[in-house]
């Protein structure tokens, strides 16, 4: 039986229906789960859309953390409520994501991933070197009585998903994406049939740091609690390379299954060798390599290639045999 295809709207809209409900149904552990693979969504979504241009990102965590330290602060300096809080975590980010895009502008490959890991830190000492604003290595809370519930909370993190998904399949369907591919083979080819790289550089830079950021916004507001540690860690920098590249880089689905699988894989370990220090995180990283070395398309890649093989008709005879035979004369058929 055909493998159902899982790109269509119409198994977006249903599984986007049923995180909803989840949420409202099952445990808290279970919806904590969830809210970390919606946020990992979230993040890997942002960086595969930089990578659909050709732009590695090493340090999508400046991303993050900008946008976390832009919520928390501004709700406690100005009391905002949560949805006026992840405004300006969204707009630094998109700003921060301009500035990288005009300050690197002639940079290509490796020396543009290298200004992203130097970004990232780069900030993070600047958070500690600012104990006036950021509390340095103390770290900030959050305000108590402006938190809401978890349930929104939990909510708020699956809206975030869906909406980052929606976008990256609206941008799929767009003059913009094709520009960013044609990047990603060749700018200068590119450039000779009149994309202008800066332009469309600027633009994916804006939306994957928005995006990003506002991620971490919702964290930190989940988390309620701050330090430059873990606002700009290499772990998530890592976990938004991860999850595109395990569930299949520069596909749509691609960043949704690697996240769940991560997500899964991690807890799933954690849960059945916790007692013994170690043996989680080494079988985790044993798994995510093995899957990359012998899954280079990604579990969306394998998928797909399933899917070809059960929809190829499997009682006739290959199409170079019926070419061969048209090309015999009549008596030699017979």
């Amino acid at each position: 039986m055909p493998l159902r295809d899982i790109t269509t709207p119409a198994f977006f809209l249903g599984a986007a229906a049923a995180l909803l409900v989840s949420v409202t149904l099952a445990s808290p552990q279970v919806n904590d789960w969830v809210f970390r693979c919606c946020t990992l969504i979230m993040l890997a979504t942002s960086w595969n859309l930089m990578a659909n241009a050709g732009l590695i990102s090493l340090g999508h965590s400046a991303f993050w953390g900008v946008g976390s330290y832009a919520a928390v602060l501004t709700a406690n300096g100005l009391g905002l409520s949560l949805w006026l809080a992840l405004l300006p975590a969204f707009a630094v980010g998109v700003l921060l994501g301009a500035f990288l895009a005009f300050a690197t502008g002639r940079l290509r490959g490796i020396f543009f991933a290298i200004s992203t890991l130097a970004l990232s830190e780069g900030l993070r000492i600047t958070a500690f070197m600012l104990p006036e604003v950021t509390s340095g290595a103390v770290g900030v809370f959050l305000k108590q009585e402006l938190r809401p519930s978890q349930q929104v909370l939990y909510s708020l993190g699956v809206l975030g998903a869906i909406g980052s998904v929606a976008l990256a399949w609206w941008l799929s369907r767009t003059r913009f994406h094709y520009a960013c591919r044609a990047m990603r083979n060749n700018e200068a080819a590119a450039q000779m049939l009149g994309i202008n790289p800066m332009r469309y550089r600027l633009g994916v830079l804006m939306v994957s740091g928005g995006m990003a950021s506002l991620a971490g916004g919702i964290n930190a507001w989940y988390g309620g609690y701050l330090d430059p540690g873990m606002a700009f860690t290499l772990h998530f920098t890592i976990l938004s390379q991860i999850a595109p590249i395990l569930g299949g880089i520069h596909t749509l689905v691609g960043p949704v299954i690697g996240s769940i699988g991560i997500i899964f894989l991690s807890e799933g370990t954690r849960i059945a060798f916790g007692a013994n220090e170690g043996y989680s995180q080494l079988i985790f990283g044993v798994v995510l390599v093995i899957g990359i070395l012998f899954m280079p398309h990604g579990i969306y890649g394998v998928y797909r290639r399933l899917r070809q093989r059960a929809a190829r008709p499997r009682n006739h005879a290959p199409t170079h045999i019926h070419q061969a035979a048209e090309g015999t004369p009549k008596e030699m058929r017979s």
